[in-house]
């Protein structure tokens, strides 16, 4: 007998996971992951260009992305699904896997009975203890249809989980109207930003009790130091999509500022508050200066004028070629941090939803950058002196292509004195973008907030091990079913 209470399960992809077309009457794809070749046109693409296509007014959720095959669906019921808004390349094979295990009630497993939950009994998953046979075998009394909800990843954070909040009401009427089955809850699972949008959705929105449960992967829950020095040197690339990726945003400042600098959702990855102070270093010798001592808002991210600031604001508009926009520019960029960043950050602060379970990356292997440091190399004998630290951070510096560093040029008794910083390599444990202060963030809030080795940030879903973890905490979540109308009455 088919169960008649469905608990959707609802997939949120992380920045840049969602496919992007334009708001044209006839909407053409701008950010589009099926296949290598869906991406080779970014390569050689200007600043001016980028900023023109990857324009946050000018795009919307794409859903005509590639499907992935491997289930008992259709590839129409996997559209309606949405599973063509989401990056084909990065999540197909994981949803195909996660469908798969939620709905395996078929002779194959012996009706479940040899099927991957029931596996969960015995084998240990790190973090959780190991899954009792009533807890799988309630879980059968359900369906779990897996969704896909995507968003504009260029806009605020907040707009996308309106959207998710949209989405969600349509996917659960759906399956009331449609069967007349009992659906008014559903599971999150988040990759990356997705976590923030979904946090924001439950906890910010007030929508908690919509949500059964979430299940967050390599969230960076306070936020990510790489999203400066991304802003700083362009986006460096890890496996196939990050390096496909790294060509689209930009890998340098020019092509990453022109997209970022105007975009909010990226934007809102970079360190909150509560990421903690003096994550940007600047060392001249034995000098050290530890940025921010109180508000990274003001004291990073708006600082104007300056080789070390967040935004070289000359970079910000390459359509304006003679630079007479420069002061409007600025301001819509610092308006964004001071309206959509800052208060963003400090809504989601501390909030998650009360059945949260989180994995995270901590890899010697995949180090991220915890701290940004930047280190004057100049040998001392070609400097011309060594001027105060406060002349050294109060001007512009030049790009220095031999080393992708800064060119700092200052006065010194008269004279002309030279330093050249330099970006240090990533310094802490992690996914390669994720540092494990971020990642464990939510350990104090989280039913199970659980480290992994192994773990790559754009391929968090493809381990065995990561998998696993989340059907465990999906066929735990689904045990809060008791008290709620999903409930089956004796």
């Amino acid at each position: 007998m088919v169960p008649s209470r469905i608990i959707p399960v609802v997939f949120v992809p992380g920045v840049m996971g969602t496919n992007l077309e334009t708001t044209d009457s006839v909407p053409k794809p701008v950010w589009l992951l099926n296949s290598n070749s869906t991406v080779k046109s970014w390569m050689m693409r200007s600043p001016d260009e980028r900023k023109l296509l990857l324009d946050p007014g000018k795009t919307q959720v794409h859903g005509g992305g590639k499907i992935a095959a491997g289930t008992a669906q259709t590839e129409d019921e996997l559209r309606r699904r949405g599973w063509g808004e989401v990056a084909y390349m990065s999540y197909g094979e994981w949803l195909v896997w996660l469908e798969n295990a939620l709905n395996d009630a078929h002779a194959g497993t012996d009706y479940g009975r040899k099927g991957l939950r029931e596996s969960l009994c015995h084998i240990i998953t790190p973090g959780l203890e190991k899954l009792a046979r009533d807890e799988v075998a309630l879980s059968y009394k359900y369906q779990f249809p897996v969704h896909a909800v995507g968003y504009n990843w260029l806009q605020s954070n907040a707009v996308s989980a309106e959207r998710l909040a949209s989405r969600i009401d349509e996917i659960t009427a759906w399956y009331r109207k449609q069967f007349n089955y009992h659906c008014d809850r559903v599971i999150l699972v988040t990759h990356s930003m997705g976590g923030l949008v979904a946090r924001y959705y439950s906890e910010v929105m007030g929508l908690r009790d919509k949500v059964l449960g979430v299940v967050h992967g390599v969230m960076p829950a306070t936020g990510a130091a790489a999203a400066y020095r991304r802003m700083k040197a362009g986006t460096e690339g890890a496996g196939i999509v990050g390096v496909l990726s790294a060509l689209v945003l930009g890998a340098d400042a020019a092509s990453m500022t022109a997209v970022v600098g105007n975009a909010p959702g990226p934007l809102q990855l970079l360190p909150s508050r509560d990421y903690g102070m003096g994550w940007l270093r600047i060392r001249d010798g034995e000098r050290v200066v530890e940025l921010p001592a109180s508000d990274p808002y003001s004291e990073i991210y708006t600082v104007r004028g300056t080789w070390w600031g967040l935004c070289d604001d000359q970079l910000l508009n390459p359509l304006d070629t003679t630079k007479k926009t420069v002061e409007q520019d600025w301001k819509a960029f610092a308006d964004l941090i001071l309206d959509d960043v800052q208060p963003f950050h400090d809504d989601i602060s501390g909030k998650y939803h009360a059945n949260t379970y989180a994995f995270y990356g901590d890899d010697e292997k995949h180090k991220a950058y915890g701290n940004v440091t930047w280190t004057q190399q100049t040998p001392p004998l070609l400097r011309g002196g060594v001027p105060p630290m406060a002349d050294l951070l109060g001007i512009r510096g030049s790009d220095d292509p031999a080393s992708g560093g800064q060119l700092v040029k200052t006065t010194l008794d008269g004279k002309a004195s030279f330093a050249r910083f330099v970006l240090r390599d990533a310094d802490e444990h992690g996914d390669g973008t994720v540092p494990v202060r971020s990642g464990r963030a939510p350990a104090h809030r989280a039913q199970a907030c659980v480290a992994f080795a192994g773990i790559e940030h754009e391929g968090a879903y493809k381990l065995d091990a990561t998998r696993r973890f989340t059907l465990h905490a999906i066929t735990r979540i689904a045990q809060s079913v008791k008290g709620t109308a999903l409930e089956y009455k004796a």
